[in-house]
């Protein structure tokens, strides 16, 4: 199972604190450090200031925001008041690029004070907490990962795998999130065609651009992985490698991003470090139709036309992130023009049971993903997407930040079409996504069920023929995941790629507008949802009710084609596959569709293909008949008359034109809405 760790900072500003370091040396000679378990009712565990626990805190550092009035006089006063040996404090955030950037924005309040690792926090804590000049104090607590991390090298024989659709990576075509086909001997004895993101048609539409920035808020991202090298996000006002703040950000070196861990170089091949983060950056926007590897979701054509990947590095080997670490992340993605960020980490399912809990216990992180979304660094949308996984804990609740309502929270699917044995699930949940599963349909332990994406090719492990680790690394480059960690960054293309279609058109809309289509642009899985399936329970292969998770996973599982068409504004209508059908038209030409009069239908070679239509569609009774033998998506013309059964012109009297584009999206199950969302 996945699990995240999210970095807290904690920073402090007050009057008169000579006071409090005296007392707090005190303690610490009487008190040995001390970890409390984690409150069931947050609120009420402490009084005043003190808005969370010091359970699983990171130590040698607390977090306070100071009062809005003269916050760097106090400030100076605190360094001015402390010993040099003892303890520093110091600004949470580095500085703006320009001033405008910086005014207004709340997060200037937070500092944090570095002391002896030997110290006992809470009574530290408790020490600030008598100071006027303090409005909030924060234990800066640590996060687990949302993964197993437990990733399989991609073997040899799947080089031969045919490419996926117009592009020629190699690899694609075993990357059934993105197209599956059923395929039950090379994915899973259950796989199911048509569980997957529907993305190869909407790559005839879009397939990414450059001014689409999403932060890779996780493990350090490989920069220079020849399927990612030519999509990183580069900042161009810093010379590498020169130890220099060049652009005066606060950053030193920052080119590609930067490593919020150990203050210095992305990392990603260092002890303890997974692959987790190129792999879910690799879903994101690995370069298409490089000949090389796998495909991104919105990693472009070849022609350099991709998304970008900044690398928020905020977990580094053994090395827990922290509250203090993700919240400076999620502010250098904002001020660094990032549009979305891609957050597979999170607390587990159960730990805060409303927003109002979790804003309080988690108060600088809390703020800095407010801050991200009401910063719009992209034309098409007013602000930021923010993009978590649910978490990997079973839970029937989503984890935090993912139920925090102004995210995005993704649950997990298997290659079947149901929910992975891992996934939570339930209030906070809101859409779904491939995460993988290795055991899907019963089998032991099947890599090629899991998501393929990219990794660092010195985190990958050589197993032996009992798939035990031999303590020596492959050349692949790519590998398997599983994970609600590997549903998140599903979404995080799609929206990318949506953005990057919207600035095509030119269309712009508000945060509420664009997370209202994308919510709605699913597909149904909540049909499926009945009886079990065999997968991974407990320790051991059996049985998975899936009543639990009926309703429960979110909207649907999401679907690439619609959340274009809904932003192209063209209506969508299902159909099923491998079956001739009549489908009604109001939804394009309204309630007395099937009375008007119908003279053409018009469809491209290429949407033809990708339904494989048996039969040119008609208009029958004032519907559409068709028979599409293969999952696809497509657009078709239709004319019809206004006002009669001739048009008028000329000699003749008679009616109007009506030209409309409809879109067929050809799945397993028509729903009963006809599709149109």
């Amino acid at each position: 199972m996945e699990t995240l760790r999210l970095p807290f900072f904690i920073a402090f500003c007050m009057k008169n604190f000579l006071t409090i370091i005296i007392a707090v040396f005190l303690t610490a000679l009487f008190q040995g450090c001390t970890e409390t378990s984690l409150p069931e009712n947050r609120s009420g565990a402490y009084t005043g200031k003190i808005i969370n626990s010091s359970f699983n805190a990171a130590k040698g550092s607390l977090l306070v925001k100071v009062s809005g009035d003269s916050p760097e006089e106090s400030a100076t006063g605190l360094r001015a008041s402390l010993s040099d040996e003892a303890v520093s404090v110091r600004k949470v955030f580095g500085s703006c690029k320009t001033e405008a950037e910086s005014s207004g924005r709340d997060l200037d309040r937070w500092y944090e004070i570095r002391f002896s690792r030997d110290m006992d926090l809470d009574s530290l804590a408790e020490a600030v907490s008598s100071f006027s000049g303090i409005e909030k104090i924060q234990f800066n607590t640590k996060m687990k990962k949302a993964s197993d991390c437990i990733s399989r090298p991609m073997r040899s024989p799947l080089l031969t795998k045919a490419p996926m659709g117009a592009f020629n990576d190699p690899q694609a075509g075993m990357q059934w999130h993105y197209k599956n086909t059923g395929d039950k001997d090379n994915i899973a004895p259950t796989a199911r065609a048509g569980a997957d993101i529907n993305v190869a048609d909407a790559w005839r539409l879009e397939t990414g651009r450059s001014d689409i920035i999403v932060a890779i808020i996780d493990e350090g991202v490989q920069y220079n992985h020849p399927d990612l090298a030519a999509n990183m996000w580069v900042n161009e006002d810093e010379i590498p490698g020169n130890g220099i703040d060049d652009d005066k950000n606060g950053y030193v070196d920052d080119v590609y991003g930067y490593n919020f861990v150990s203050g210095g170089e992305i990392a990603w091949d260092t002890y303890g470090n997974t692959g987790h983060g190129t792999h879910v950056a690799g879903t994101v926007a690995a370069v298409n139709n490089n000949g090389i590897g796998v495909c991104g979701i919105a990693g472009g054509d070849g022609s350099g036309n991709g998304v970008r990947l900044m690398s928020c590095q905020i977990f580094d080997g053994i090395e827990d992130g922290d509250a203090c670490t993700v919240a400076k992340a999620i502010r250098y993605a904002a001020d660094n023009g990032a549009s979305v960020i891609q957050c597979s980490f999170g607390y587990a399912g159960g730990a805060f049971l409303s927003d109002s809990g979790y804003e309080e216990f988690a108060g600088i992180e809390a703020e800095a993903i407010r801050d991200f979304l009401e910063k719009s660094n992209c034309k098409a949308i007013d602000g930021g997407i923010a993009v978590f996984a649910a978490g990997n804990e079973s839970a029937s609740v989503s984890g935090y930040p993912g139920a925090y309502r102004p995210c995005i929270s993704v649950t997990a699917i298997a290659s079947d079409n149901l929910p992975a044995y891992y996934t939570n699930y339930g209030p906070g949940c809101n859409i779904a996504a491939p995460g993988g599963e290795y055991y899907t349909g019963g089998v032991t332990d099947s890599e090629c069920a899991a998501v393929l994406s990219t990794m660092p090719t010195e985190s990958m492990p050589i197993l032996d023929e009992n798939d035990n680790e031999t303590g020596m690394y492959s050349a692949t480059d790519y590998g398997y995941m599983q994970g609600t960690s590997m549903a998140c960054p599903h979404v995080s293309g799609v929206v990318a790629l949506g953005l990057s279609y919207a600035l095509q058109l030119n269309r712009h809309f508000t945060n509420e507008e664009f997370t209202s289509m994308l919510l709605t642009s699913v597909n149904n899985i909540d049909d499926f949802l009945s009886g079990s399936k065999q997968t991974l329970v407990g320790n051991s292969i059996g049985s998975l009710n899936l009543a639990p998770y009926n309703g429960r996973m979110g909207t649907g599982s999401i679907d690439t084609w619609r959340l274009m068409m809904q932003i192209e504004e063209t209506p969508c209508i299902i159909a099923e596959t491998g079956k001739a059908q009549r489908l009604d038209l109001d939804s394009a030409f309204g309630g007395n569709a099937s009375g008007l009069t119908y003279t053409g239908v018009e469809i491209s070679d290429e949407d033809y293909e990708a339904l494989g239509l048996a039969a040119d569609p008609v208009i029958r009774s004032g519907r559409l008949l068709i028979q599409p033998m293969k999952y696809g998506s497509a657009k078709i013309l239709i004319r019809a008359i206004a006002g009669g059964e001739s048009l008028g012109g000329g000699n003749n009297i008679g009616g109007m034109e009506i030209v409309k584009e409809i879109s067929v999206i050809s799945r397993g199950v028509c729903s009963s809405n006809g599709g149109w969302l």
